[in-house]
């Protein structure tokens, strides 16, 4: 595992005043300079001892799994590769609600959309307002079994889900191949861990609230899809204790809506 450091990398000052030497000779000399600095600089920041990047995110993803009930609001960013190779970017706003013994509710809006999918404990429900279509259907099990099935085999779409697992830490370190400390670094302007993980199929990053140890911001890399797509997620206004009644999650049909299945809901793109 190494850490690293950004802004630790130490530039000479360009050698292109010294005009007798040769441009060549200087470009190769500042690659192989940078190389060594570079090899100097992993060495000096893993000894002087930067918090294990592991560590960081298991402590941070921990105190989400032990809380008992979570309010946060989300903002996405995410990205698509059309089939023409264009690349768009879609921005959304939403939140999350969840309890460990009652269920959750995960809402987003944006250009495309605007729905809610929940699950109060025996049934699951989604509303996609731009469609106009209304979910229900029975269900029973953990809230993790239930983020599952949405997801794998009814097409619904939790956004950010992964962290809300009660094994987060686990699932997400499982697979990594490598982790970075980046050092501090801003997030709406609260100061933050920067740690970045690297795994087989994707890559992702995590902001770490200094002060609360709580994510300020999480993207994700998928390297192998065409156009190295990102999904970005940045929390605000974290509760660990919300005040949650047994109506949060129960959902109810507008008038109009049609009855319809999960991937109904989602936009094209």
């Amino acid at each position: 595992m190494t850490s690293f450091k950004a802004e630790k990398i130490l530039f000479w000052q360009p050698l292109f005043e010294q005009s007798s030497i040769n441009v060549t000779r200087i470009c190769i000399m500042k690659i192989s300079q940078f190389s060594i600095i570079l090899a100097l600089t992993l060495i000096s920041v893993a000894a002087h001892g930067d918090p294990d990047p592991t560590d960081l995110a298991a402590e941070s993803l921990g105190k989400l799994a032990k809380a008992e009930a979570i309010s946060v609001d989300i903002a996405i960013a995410e990205e698509a590769v059309l089939s023409q190779g264009l690349k768009i970017r879609t921005l959304r706003e939403g939140s999350v609600v969840l309890s460990r013994a009652k269920g959750f509710k995960f809402s987003r809006s944006g250009a495309l959309l605007k729905q809610q999918v929940a699950y109060d404990g025996n049934n699951v429900y989604g509303i996609g307002d731009k469609a106009k279509v209304f979910v229900s259907v029975p269900i029973s099990g953990t809230n993790d079994e239930v983020m599952d099935v949405l997801t794998k085999e009814a097409g619904a779409y939790l956004p950010g889900r992964d962290l809300f697992y009660k094994d987060a830490a686990e699932e997400l370190l499982a697979e990594v191949l490598e982790a970075h400390y980046l050092g501090i670094a801003p997030v709406a302007g609260a100061a933050c861990h920067y740690v970045v993980f690297r795994g087989p199929d994707v890559d992702w990053h995590l902001w770490i609230n200094e002060s609360d140890m709580l994510p300020s911001k999480y993207l994700i890399t998928s390297k192998w899809m065409t156009g190295t797509p990102e999904f970005e997620m940045t929390f605000s206004n974290w509760n660990l204790n919300p005040s949650i009644d047994d109506q949060t999650f129960v959902l109810s049909a507008p008038a109009g809506y049609a009855q319809a299945k999960f991937i109904d809901m989602q936009p094209t793109h």
